[in-house]
């Protein structure tokens, strides 16, 4: 009887040792292949696509990912624009923003997933939101930026012939930048993705700006002081 006992105890633990065996083993590739994505963090956060405008070029913002489940058939979108993966170490994404990007998020997904248009939640699907600044990049060599708000007019003194960098806050419709000076002047304009509109030597021009974003612009102009209304 005892030998009968003995028999069926060890068969009881050896069952239930092969049972945590075979689920310890299971689960870490279950959560891998089902798990969504995570990013812990995006380094930078505030970046530009490639600029080539005239007299500058800058090179597109190197961006590292980093978080877990990423997956190896992965995909990264910054908004709907898909950005090429120089590197993927599993937790870590090496990639740079690619042209036409604009503000809004950077999205990982993984095979079997999708992100939701312009958003950072969707099916296997982790997103961070990401800026895209087209005069950080310079170094802001034409010092702080000069905020112009929609309704609102500024008197701006320039010293000899100097650049200024502007912004505006994000419009709620399309309106035109005016500006008045005594001497001719030079805007650049960038769009969302930082593609530049040069407007050379002109005399009090008025510049369409759209709506639904925050346009960044530069003027220079000579020893004067020149209105700006938007």
């Amino acid at each position: 009887m005892r030998r009968i006992l003995y028999t069926i105890g060890f068969s009881l633990v050896l069952g239930s040792s092969f049972s945590c065996i075979s689920s310890s083993s299971e689960d870490p590739l279950a959560a891998l292949l089902t798990s969504p994505p995570v990013i812990s963090s995006v380094t930078p956060q505030i970046g530009t696509p490639a600029q080539n405008n005239l007299n500058a070029f800058y090179s597109a913002t190197e961006v590292v990912i980093k978080g877990e489940n990423f997956g190896v058939d992965t995909v990264v979108r910054f908004n709907d624009i898909v950005a090429a993966i120089t590197l993927n170490l599993g937790t870590e994404l090496y990639t740079k923003v690619p042209d036409g990007a604009y503000s809004g998020f950077i999205t990982v997904s993984k095979s079997g997933g999708s992100c939701l248009p312009n958003s950072k939640t969707g099916v296997n699907c982790a997103g961070m939101e990401y800026f895209i600044d087209c005069y950080a990049v310079t170094g802001k060599q034409y010092g702080p930026e000069i905020e112009l708000k929609q309704g609102s007019s500024l008197s701006v003194e320039f010293d000899g012939q100097e650049t200024k960098a502007f912004h505006t806050d994000t419009l709620l419709a399309s309106r035109n930048l005016t500006i008045g000076c005594e001497s001719t002047v030079t805007v650049r304009v960038f769009d969302r993705s930082c593609k530049a509109t040069d407007y050379v030597l002109q005399n009090d021009p008025i510049i369409p700006f759209p709506a639904g974003v925050a346009t960044q612009f530069y003027i220079t102009a000579d020893s004067k002081t020149c209105s700006l209304v938007l």
